[in-house]
């Protein structure tokens, strides 16, 4: 009859390793980096890029009517929109680099992005 398979230091050394060099490389390529741009996209596929370190709010014309972003604090947020469900409206405040924000019933969108070089990773593809 076999022995039942114990757990050796050895093997427990190398789970530790392993989950550390997992946990270390998600807190270096997946980071949020706080945005510094939204770029805003209508229905006529238009683009508008502005500025989150100034407090404004703006009206952008969708196929539906007018959706208005509120800028607060680097912060991002649709206040008023005309669609039915107002899920945009209730998916709050963005802050971080590569948030997307959307109201698909008025085709508008929201990304936000870091004015500088720096990459931020959403997925890593071998």
């Amino acid at each position: 009859m076999d022995k039942p398979y114990r757990i050796k230091l050895a093997d427990k050394l190398v789970f530790i390793v392993s989950a550390s060099l997992v946990g270390m490389s998600y807190l270096h390529f997946w980071s949020h980096d706080t945005a510094q741009l939204a770029i805003i996209r209508d229905h006529q596929s238009h683009t508008q890029i502005i500025d989150l370190h100034q407090e404004t709010t703006i009206s952008i014309a969708g196929a539906l009517g007018i959706s208005i972003l509120e800028v607060k604090n680097r912060q991002l947020r649709f206040t008023k929109s005309p669609c039915t469900n107002k899920l945009c409206i209730q998916s709050g405040w963005h802050q971080h680099s590569g948030d997307i924000a959307a109201c698909l019933p008025n085709r508008v969108s929201v990304q936000l992005a870091r004015n500088d070089s720096a990459r931020s990773y959403d997925a890593i593809n071998f």
